[in-house]
């Protein structure tokens, strides 16, 4: 008997469904970070100071600023795929040495692994969503494809919030004697060491998904030209500009979020509880994730402009709370502060992952249309280098404003400044860039 034969187009479908399918298995993994909402406290328990800590901090964005490019054009060189693997690794050896070697050398060693990590992971994962798509013929999926894996991203680091508050509750016990004696912070180690473990599981499920279509090699003269012509374009080039507003807007305060917690349980002891901050953190990114799933939908009802206009000012006048509520406190338990005033800035952070929900793969697809395959990962990174070394600047400024005169002088000057800047960038834009209904930003 005859075997019937497959319709024409199923031997190019099944492949690319496998593919997306272990693609949001890795998506689940990428950011596992259970110990980031007790990496301030851990460090602080080991001698390391406000200022230390803006130190290991700028040692990070530093060690991004740097690798940015070269590991985009290594990306574009030996293929995206490779780099999924890379990341992970990266990532799983930066959280290991922060426990391995606790001391002052040893944290801005770990925070140049992790900016390493990061930078490999700033394209890649994007490049090769899209490569695979285009290859099928289905370029037009991306904007939802990639608003779903962001959305995996979110679960995933939400729920690994959750396992770190869990560890530092039941690891952080009384030493033997009580009586107020010292507390163990082993609960903020296991927290660490599970982030590296979960790290380290994403770059085994990178392993599984096939490289993307073979891509031509450009010499480095040619390749670095077509980058640079790429970036003459003028969308291009106003998304630069809007990126580095962005970025800013949105990595001030997430940085904050420790000492913010820290400062305000003075005023209300709850939000110092670990399982409550495992708790509050993972439900940041599960209020962000279905939203993030939802964009194509909020696309086709409002489209661009707005949600671009948007994502700016919400973030800008969210920090504006936050610093009126620490100016009313006084940035301690004798100013005129209160509790509900408290929780009405820690509602903040939920108001500020609706723009953090959306700006990723907003900002991709945008790319992504207007950016040759031969250098896209590149051009990515590119991108994500600006942002990032405008911001290490912005950083050093604010977090010294913040050590010299508080949280709340330093949330007001980044929110009022951010709000003139937005302005000033959105008026700048070309024309018409962020109308029409072809899928294009």
């Amino acid at each position: 008997m005859q075997a019937r034969r497959r319709p024409a187009n199923l031997p190019r479908l099944v492949p690319l469904e496998r593919q997306l399918r272990r693609l949001r298995a890795f998506a689940a993994f990428t950011y596992p970070f259970a110990c980031v909402p007790f990496l301030f406290p851990f460090f602080a328990g080991r001698g390391l100071d406000p200022a230390g800590y803006g130190e290991i901090l700028s040692a990070y964005y530093l060690a991004m600023f740097v690798a940015e490019v070269p590991t985009g054009m290594l990306a574009d060189r030996i293929g995206p795929r490779w780099m999924l693997v890379l990341g992970p690794l990266l990532l799983a050896a930066g959280f290991a040495t922060l426990v391995m070697w606790p001391v002052y050398d040893g944290f801005l060693c770990g925070e140049v692994l992790l900016g390493l990590g990061h930078s490999v992971l700033s394209g890649p994962p994007s490049v090769v969503l899209y490569e695979l798509l285009k290859a099928a013929g289905a370029e037009q999926r991306y904007l939802a494809e990639e608003s779903r894996m962001h959305s995996r991203r979110l679960y995933g680091t939400g729920l690994s919030f959750l396992l770190g508050g869990l560890c530092v509750r039941f690891g952080n016990q009384q030493l033997p004697g009580g009586g107020g004696g010292p507390i163990s912070d082993d609960g903020y180690q296991a927290a660490i060491l599970l982030t590296s473990a979960l790290c380290a599981v994403a770059a085994v499920l990178a392993l599984g998904v096939a490289p993307p279509p073979h891509r031509p090699r450009d010499r480095s003269r040619g390749f670095v030209g077509h980058v640079a012509a790429e970036l003459r374009v003028p969308a291009v080039r106003w998304l630069c500009a809007y990126w580095v507003v962005l970025f800013a807007l949105l990595r001030f305060p997430f940085h904050d979020y420790q000492p913010y917690l820290m400062a305000v349980d003075d005023i209300e002891p709850l939000l110092g509880d670990a399982v409550l901050i495992g708790l509050l953190f993972a439900a940041l990114n599960l209020v962000a994730a279905p939203l993030s799933s939802k964009l194509p939908q909020l696309v086709e009802r409002h489209g661009r402009r707005p949600l671009f206009w948007g994502m700016p000012i919400v973030l800008a006048v969210s920090m504006l709370v936050m610093a009126g509520e620490r100016l009313l406190a006084g940035d301690g338990p004798g100013g005129h502060g209160s509790r509900a005033l408290c929780w009405l800035g820690v509602a903040m952070f939920f108001v500020q992952q609706v723009p953090f929900a959306m700006h990723w793969p907003l900002l991709h697809e945008f790319v992504n249309h207007r950016i040759g395959s031969a250098a896209r990962t590149t051009v990515l990174s590119l991108l994500s280098l600006i942002a990032r070394a405008c911001y290490a600047g912005v950083n050093v400024l604010l977090f010294g404003l913040q050590d010299a005169r508080g949280l709340g002088p330093a949330l007001a000057t980044a929110a009022l400044g951010g709000l003139a800047a937005t302005a000033l960038v959105l008026w700048l834009r070309p024309r018409g860039l962020l109308r029409g209904d072809d899928g294009v930003a």
